[in-house]
């Protein structure tokens, strides 16, 4: 409620907001301080997320975010107070190589059961709502393990870190936090480099005015900012849930809540990172990558393996020259009828060095429209 008050028209429905530079703040930090423009910045950002997540989301979007936090629930509080209790530290592993899980009491079982059900349940609704970042979910799913592996390897010779520091686990550390800083990056990477390639698909435009206005209207400032706010909410998570575990008998209540409780943000921040792109870029738009993971799937594509969307006029739905290959990027034949090449819009046709055009004539209804019209597209701005 109090990102609310940031901006002049907080009356107002969210739904009209539709663009980033729309939004006014009311109170700017930089009025200060120029060096507090940053920070601003990143406030503008994150009330526009939230005026649109407000405008978007739907019930069905808050019960993910719920089964994903009732998944961390179920997991981190025993019914019938074996983990409150501790259980026998020395049962560990899983039959034949060990006896801990089956020294787990029924009802703590059953729990461990059904938590695993929540969180199978969750990943598949997170896969249903954002198809197009599927892949990327993935990746923050195994860095959020990654991280709680950290957290592990820090209490590992030092139960009550960081109050006491120890180094048995500095190969486990190491490990861990590599992996969560190369997924990270990975996965920040993939969402910029395909925004990249959607404004300059989608948004070309001649004049620098408005191709600048686009840009910024695509900026990903606030959403990075999220996914470090993530990582910290994670790792906080992480630490919590594995310093409650890791003192005997076990450490207060109060790690046992800060886990659930940065465990039910974490939730919450994962179902935010993998909606805004998919929201900028669209159902229709193509997958999720780094440039240097496209350019490695447009090596392997064949020649006849291009044609895979066929372009539909806008106006009386018959075909069209235009089409859009596995990698997603527009391609338009040649205007010349002799010649049998084909381009990238606006470029050079290959063949006889027409210039392929950024319109097409329908030869059916005869009406000229853009070409990237006759592809479908659900882009959301």
């Amino acid at each position: 409620m109090a990102a609310a008050n940031d901006a002049d028209n907080a009356t107002t429905s969210p739904i009209k907001f539709h663009k980033l530079n729309e939004i006014e703040l009311n109170h700017k930090l930089s009025d200060i301080h120029s060096i507090f423009s940053r920070v601003d910045e990143f406030r503008k950002q994150i009330y526009f997320m939230i005026i649109t997540l407000r405008s978007t989301w739907t019930n069905s979007e808050f019960i993910t975010v719920g089964i994903g936090a009732l998944a961390i629930l179920i997991g981190a509080i025993t019914f019938d107070g074996e983990l409150q209790q501790g259980g026998d530290y020395l049962k560990v592993g899983i039959s034949p190589l060990g006896t801990g899980l089956s020294a787990v009491a029924p009802a703590s079982f059953f729990q461990l059961i059904l938590s695993m059900i929540c969180w199978t349940y969750f990943l598949y609704r997170l896969w249903n709502h954002y198809p197009l970042m599927r892949g990327q979910s993935v990746s923050l799913i195994v860095m959020w393990i990654s991280i709680t592996i950290l957290a592990i390897g820090l209490h590992q010779g030092a139960p009550t870190f960081p109050f006491e520091i120890s180094s048995e686990g500095i190969t486990i550390m190491s490990g861990a936090l590599i992996t969560a800083i190369f997924l990270g990056f990975v996965f920040s990477r993939a969402v910029i480099e395909t925004r990249d390639l959607h404004v300059e698909e989608k948004h070309q435009n001649r004049d620098p005015r408005i191709m600048a206005e686009s840009i910024y209207n695509h900026s990903l400032f606030g959403w990075v900012g999220i996914l470090i706010i993530w990582s910290i909410a994670a790792f906080i998570s992480s630490w919590a849930g594995a310093h409650y575990v890791a003192v005997r008998p076990h450490s207060s209540w109060f790690w046992q809540f800060l886990y659930i409780l940065f465990g039910a943000i974490s939730i919450s921040g994962i179902c935010v990172l993998l909606w805004y792109p998919q929201l900028m870029l669209g159902t229709g738009e193509i997958t999720i990558k780094s440039k240097r993971a496209r350019e490695i799937d447009d090596m392997q594509i064949e020649v006849g393996a291009w044609k895979d969307e066929q372009g539909k006029c806008p106006e009386c739905k018959s075909p069209s020259p235009i089409f859009r290959g596995k990698n997603g990027l527009p391609r338009l034949k040649c205007i010349n009828d002799n010649c049998g090449g084909e381009g990238a819009l606006n470029s050079d046709c290959p063949i006889c060095k027409s210039k392929i055009p950024l319109r097409i004539n329908c030869k059916n209804c005869g009406v000229s429209t853009p070409a990237l019209k006759h592809l479908r597209d659900h882009e959301a701005w």
